[in-house]
């Protein structure tokens, strides 16, 4: 009969694992969800004064990572002292999943933004809190006077209609005495008031003085950010030619930066940019000289007063530094190169025209092997941007 059929060999194990795969499915799922919320928490971090937004964002993708990537704990149904159970376990051990670490991180990191906002808004309430206690006071004052200044005129009005000269002389000098004390009052209210607000609008400047100064800066790399370098390029060009000597510009693009997030991670390519970064520093040191992040593992570089063999003996000290670099991370050593585009200011031309022949001699440097430095072609406003999908290919 059919149900005395024997099973094929190995159905039965199959069974098993389908039965398992189905039950860690669920699991498996749950972690991808925990993996994508911590993505998304990073991704919309910003910067507190403990904390930058780039370094909060690498470490919620390090442990997305750590947590999609890490092995299961053993199973309960394994005996902690059989021999399997022990060899599981020496050989997972270090990379189970550290949840009580991942909630520890989490809890460390909101605690910190919350004390963050709720500092940064203290300012502002106080401020506002200060401008309401004067305003009230003031409002309530003035009633106050204006209320005995009125009981003095009505006095006054009742003397007129006695016709009595002498009381009229002396409601009148009551008046008068009266409306000159809430003036003395109301001035020397104003000076308090002036001088508390003034105190309040001095800190707040200064605290918006040193926010605008952390919203030009790049977060991961302290070097102003492209926004700054914008506005900066649109000065310069719109100078021209009263500079006298043409500005100079100088893009320049870490050479196969792609591998090394792929090869290490990266928090590994966040401190190859610092460190990049602090070599650019190194190389201008000119108060006139304006260095950026340009945008991913670009950087740009404005240079005043500088000339042709100038600008080119900056780039070749620029790749030298790099070359000399090594990153440390974990066992690994990092070494990168640099490729760098470089262009002069040219005669009523624009700033997009200006960026646009220096891209194009970096990607003619990306193209003739890297590590390596070009001049711009001349040209002017006509000049044509290198497409986004060359730009890409060149990394």
């Amino acid at each position: 009969m059919l149900w005395k059929k024997k099973k094929p060999l190995g159905a039965e194990p199959l069974l098993v694992v389908a039965a398992a795969a189905a039950a860690e499915e669920p699991a498996e799922k749950a972690l991808d969800v925990v993996a994508t919320m911590l993505r998304v928490y990073g991704k919309y971090a910003f910067d507190t004064d403990t904390a930058e937004a780039r370094q909060t964002e690498a470490q919620c993708d390090e442990w997305a990572t750590r947590i999609s990537m890490g092995p299961a704990r053993p199973r309960p149904s394994q005996q902690a002292g059989s021999e399997a159970g022990r060899r599981e376990a020496a050989e997972a051990g270090p990379l189970l999943r550290d949840w009580p670490g991942l909630i520890g991180f989490l809890h460390e990191r909101r605690r910190a933004e919350s004390e963050y906002v709720v500092r940064s808004m203290s300012g502002f309430r106080e401020a506002i809190l200060c401008f309401a206690d004067c305003l009230g006071k003031a409002l309530g004052e003035d009633r106050q006077s204006d209320a005995s200044i009125g009981q003095r005129l009505d006095k006054l009005s009742r003397a007129i209609e006695t016709k009595d000269t002498t009381r009229i002389c002396a409601q009148a000098q009551e008046v008068v005495d009266t409306v000159r004390g809430a003036m003395e009052v109301r001035r020397k209210r104003e000076t308090d008031q002036v001088s508390a607000l003034g105190e309040r609008l001095r800190e707040l400047r200064e605290e918006l003085s040193e926010a605008r100064k952390k919203a030009e800066v790049d977060a991961l790399t302290q070097l102003s950010n492209r926004a700054a370098f914008d506005e900066h390029l649109k000065h310069l060009a719109s100078l021209g030619v009263l500079l006298g000597e043409a500005p100079w510009l100088m893009l320049v693009d870490l050479d196969h930066f792609k591998a090394v997030n792929d090869n290490y991670g990266h928090p590994a390519g966040d401190e190859v940019l610092r460190q990049v970064s602090r070599s650019l520093s190194r190389t201008f040191l000119r108060k006139q000289d304006f260095v950026s992040r340009y945008g991913g593992e670009e950087f740009a570089a404005l240079l005043l007063d500088t000339t042709e063999a100038q600008a080119e003996l900056l780039a070749e000290r620029l790749m030298g530094n790099v070359r000399g670099l090594v990153v440390q991370h974990g066992p690994h050593e990092i070494s990168v190169t640099l490729s760098i585009g470089l262009a002069a200011l040219g005669p009523t031309e624009g700033g997009a025209s200006w960026v646009a022949r220096a891209d194009a001699a970096l990607y003619r440097a990306k193209s003739l092997g890297r590590d390596r430095h070009e001049f711009a072609d001349l040209g002017g406003a006509n000049t044509v941007p290198v497409p986004v999908a060359a730009r890409r290919a060149r990394r």
